[in-house]
């Protein structure tokens, strides 16, 4: 439910993310409504929520540790994981 199709897609989520939070606080003294109009594209990023954000990055990385992969990318909103077939 809160995870990207890859960790590398999440991880550019998060740099976004950090990336405009840092942007807005910097451009705050200049303009103000700049670093308003910032803050949403942050929350854009996450997808909403940092907290899902962080939770989705949890569940990948414990998932791909149990060497579980994405069948089919998350297209309805939930997305579908699968053991690997063990050899």
């Amino acid at each position: 439910m809160f995870m990207s199709r890859s960790l590398v897609e999440h991880f550019a989520r998060g740099a976004i993310c950090l990336a405009a939070l840092v942007a807005s606080v910097l451009v705050a003294r200049a303009s103000l409504w700049l670093s308003m109009a910032l803050l949403p594209v942050a929350l854009v990023a996450v997808g909403g929520c940092p907290m899902c954000w962080t939770l989705g990055l949890i569940q990948m990385v414990s998932a791909r540790a149990r060497g579980e992969h994405l069948e089919e990318p998350c297209d309805d909103g939930g997305c579908a994981w699968a053991p690997q077939s063990r050899r």
